[in-house]
């Protein structure tokens, strides 16, 4: 069981994201391993948490977090989310798949609205997708189950790395980077 403290509730998102957006045509079993999520200097000003993630099984990952939100955040907010990908092979160089960058109200009534609350809703207490600005407050998540067992035919294996970002113009307030490693079932 991996356990963390003091970051953003991105954290909770970024495997997911990583899951949904992986390409590929291999229809094989693949572990997909959570290698290391780094927090960003500054992100202490605006959040911290406790979370833990426990492996169910090679294809299920459960998470349980615990966030306090330390500022108002409005749109004068950004969210930033790169995806990249780089070979198994050790010194490879990672190659973009995807950057988003939206302010966070709209970030909320479409990615967040679109991919997360649906899911996340019954689960937490995270707020609505209108909600914007979003009040300083003590959020949680409890017990929520990432099977990517239905994204198996489209992972490709490799080294991912997912940043997300909280940026006020281009000064980065709060963020997470996250490296995950999909590698064929042996």
């Amino acid at each position: 069981m991996l356990t963390a403290r003091n970051g953003s509730r991105w954290k909770v998102f970024l495997t997911i994201a990583l899951i949904g957006l992986c390409n590929g045509a291999l229809a094989q079993q693949y572990d997909v391993h959570l290698d290391n999520v780094e927090r960003l200097e500054g992100s202490e000003n605006y959040f911290s948490y406790n979370y833990t993630t426990e492996k169910i099984s090679e294809m299920k990952l459960k998470f349980s977090a615990h966030i306090q939100q330390h500022k108002e955040l409005d749109d004068s907010y950004s969210v930033v989310a790169l995806i990249s990908r780089a070979d198994l092979a050790e010194g490879s160089e990672y190659e973009v798949v995807m950057d988003l960058k939206k302010p966070l109200c709209e970030w909320m009534k479409t990615i967040y609205k679109t991919y997360f609350y649906e899911e996340l809703e019954p689960l937490s207490n995270l707020p609505h997708f209108d909600t914007c600005p979003l009040p300083a407050a003590e959020y949680w998540l409890k017990d929520y189950v990432l099977d990517t067992e239905p994204y198996k035919e489209m992972m490709q294996e490799g080294r991912w790395k997912v940043e997300m970002k909280l940026m006020k113009g281009d000064e980065v307030c709060s963020g997470v980077i996250t490296t995950t490693t999909v590698k064929p079932v042996a």
